[in-house]
């Protein structure tokens, strides 16, 4: 190896280097994919299920609601960073109100419904909170028929005899969606007989060199999960090798709050134990093998954590690569297993490790025990 390899060659040459810690070809099938799918892949988010994507690369086209932008006082020039396109959605009232705070770009948004620039808007009526009443929705949906007396004509879809690709607002048309269910009344849906698949959550956005970074530094972490006692000299010279390589690249990338390297040592799930990889919750140590369980019901399966939780939904500008972080950001990612996710739910690390000691302490208080 030499220090000229980017970092796309170095990801590469990690995973193929991880494959050969399975035991079985599934077991080496199961890492590689569990790596690839790092940033390869999305979840739906809060993306509507006929609107989704299904599972493609995070810098592909998104979906950010007009509440996330209004709440992280997201400009024009901002939201022109997400670099695969991006799709501003009024849900429900939020087009038919007005917006003193932000009354410009609320404006400007309200003029690119279905545009083709990088940054467009769309209206859904759907919900959004998870409440099995849909009078906010139908509520909605009479405003949008009174003044949108066409809008069936307006529904979001793919243009026809246009080559499809997950990026670029120019590959789709319309801009209207709906989908009302609950209560006494009969569902109302837009899109019964298609799914457009077109966005990608923004939650889970993360453009080329971001993803790259995510996964060095994911990457990185997975390092300490493999055994080095059995290693024979060439083994260990190769470890040492590669591993330097991400340590050099880590170093010199750089964001506004500091460098990845540093980030990654002073993550709890390496400070647990000296050379070791650690899940932090439930303190226990976490093996290369690990990467190659693929049954989400086991515990012991691997997921991406973050420290500030995705639904406190909340985004960054970083001066220094000039465009938005999302919660899917390298300095907010670790690897923790399935029963730690669920323990963790929507604390950072550190709300989470006091939590955990408020609780053991009120126990020990209770049952009286010293």
């Amino acid at each position: 190896m030499t220090p000229e390899l980017t970092k796309k060659q170095l990801r590469n040459i990690a995973i193929n280097y991880f494959k050969k810690f399975g035991s079985t070809e599934e077991e080496k099938s199961n890492i590689n994919e569990k790596f690839r799918n790092i940033c390869g892949k999305t979840g739906r988010g809060n993306v509507p299920e006929e609107l989704w994507q299904k599972r493609t690369h995070r810098k592909s086209r998104a979906l950010i609601s007009w509440k996330t932008v209004k709440k992280n006082k997201l400009t024009l020039e901002k939201l022109e960073t997400f670099s695969g396109g991006v799709v501003v959605d009024f849900i429900n009232e939020d087009y038919f109100q007005k917006d003193d705070n932000q009354q410009s770009l609320f404006n400007t948004l309200k003029k690119r419904l279905g545009s083709d620039e990088i940054v467009s808007s769309m209206i859904s009526i759907r919900n959004e909170d998870g409440e099995s009443s849909s009078h906010v929705q139908r509520a909605a949906f009479e405003k949008l028929k009174t003044e949108m007396p066409d809008y069936e004509t307006h529904l979001i879809k793919r243009k026809p005899n246009v080559d499809y690709k997950g990026t670029g607002n120019d590959k789709w048309e319309g801009y209207i969606y709906y989908s009302i269910k609950g209560g006494q009344q009969n569902s109302i849906l837009s899109h019964s007989s298609s799914s457009p698949q077109l966005f990608n959550p923004a939650l889970d956005f993360a453009n080329e060199e971001i993803s790259l970074d995510i996964d060095l530094v994911l990457i990185y972490f997975a390092m300490f999960s493999i055994d080095k006692k059995v290693f024979n000299e060439q083994q260990q010279k190769e470890y040492d090798e590669l591993l330097k390589m991400i340590m050099q690249l880590l170093k010199s990338s750089k964001y506004d709050d500091g460098n990845l390297f540093d980030y990654c040592n002073n993550h709890p799930c390496l400070l647990l134990e000296k050379g070791k990889l650690s899940d932090p919750i439930q303190i226990e140590q976490i093996n290369i093998i690990d990467f190659s369980i693929k049954n989400a019901m086991d515990s012991r399966n691997l997921n991406i954590a973050h420290d500030e939780a995705v639904n406190k939904d909340k985004y960054y500008f970083d001066s220094t690569h000039n465009c938005i972080l999302t919660p899917a950001r390298p300095k907010n990612l670790f690897w923790s297993k399935q029963l730690s996710n669920m323990m963790q739910q929507n604390f950072s690390l550190n709300e989470y490790f006091k939590h955990e000691e408020k609780i053991v302490k009120k126990r020990k208080e209770k049952l009286n025990i010293s």
